[in-house]
């Protein structure tokens, strides 16, 4: 995984996210994951008017210990609060970090994702495949003369106490940004427009980070018989069927 140097806008302090671009190895890890046979549908549980979002498993915690936990540390200890109470007071142990839903997204032409925030401490979503290209999408008719182009955009929507002077931006798409992982707090809004002109669909990936005490019950990773996210899914729909 290579980082890339967190942005600023305007001269204002670093916009609150993070921007990664993903390798060969960690890029198959991924796309062996959706692969894995599972028919849960996950969409009753998310925001996304989407056609199809399913669970997949991080075996071993594999791409949460190889990706996800540096940039978890690194965003945590940067802020000063945490710095100081864990590394130099030391009033408390080393918090511990860990991954509780873990889902992939199908997105078809004109569907979707409805402005939304996520559970837990950060999120993330990975840019698996995007059939079309942000310079052809605001051309079309019902984008070229709009003042604000938006159609197939990702779009982080900001408070002002989070990005004083401005309150949205946008991530432009286009096949170049195949392996681009976005990384940011669980509480930050964003939408994702739709997208037109094709029958390919648009392929991310997404997950939410908790401290691994605050792990919602039904999902924790701590079962001895099951490391990964299956066994908490299936323990869900259990009771929620026993209900």
């Amino acid at each position: 995984m290579e980082v890339i140097k967190q942005k600023k806008r305007h001269g204002h302090k670093k916009l609150p996210f993070h921007e990664a671009r993903l390798n060969k190895k960690e890029m198959d890890f991924l796309w062996q994951a959706t692969s894995e046979p599972n028919d849960y549908n996950m969409n009753n549980k998310l925001a996304g008017n989407i056609s199809k979002s399913k669970s997949i498993p991080d075996k071993n915690d594999w791409f949460f210990n190889s990706v996800l936990s540096p940039l978890v540390e690194k965003d945590f200890y940067s802020k000063w609060d945490n710095h100081f109470k864990y590394h130099i007071e030391k009033s408390e142990p080393l918090p511990e970090f860990a991954m509780d839903m873990f889902w992939v997204n199908y997105q078809k032409q004109y569907q979707f994702n409805p402005i939304h925030d996520h559970s837990g401490l950060y999120s993330f979503v990975v840019f698996m495949k995007i059939p079309t290209h942000w310079k052809e999408q605001h051309e079309l008719p019902i984008c070229k003369d709009s003042s604000v182009r938006a159609a197939s955009n990702f779009q982080f929507v900001f408070t002002k106490d989070q990005c004083p002077g401005f309150l949205t931006y946008n991530i432009r798409l286009s096949p170049e940004d195949e392996g681009k992982l976005l990384f940011f707090p669980a509480d930050l809004h964003h939408q994702v427009y739709p997208f037109y002109g094709t029958e390919e669909e648009r392929i991310t990936i997404s997950g939410n980070i908790f401290f691994k005490d605050e792990l919602p019950r039904s999902f924790s990773v701590d079962d001895p018989d099951s490391p990964d996210f299956h066994w908490g899914l299936e323990k869900f729909k259990s009771d929620n069927e026993s209900r």
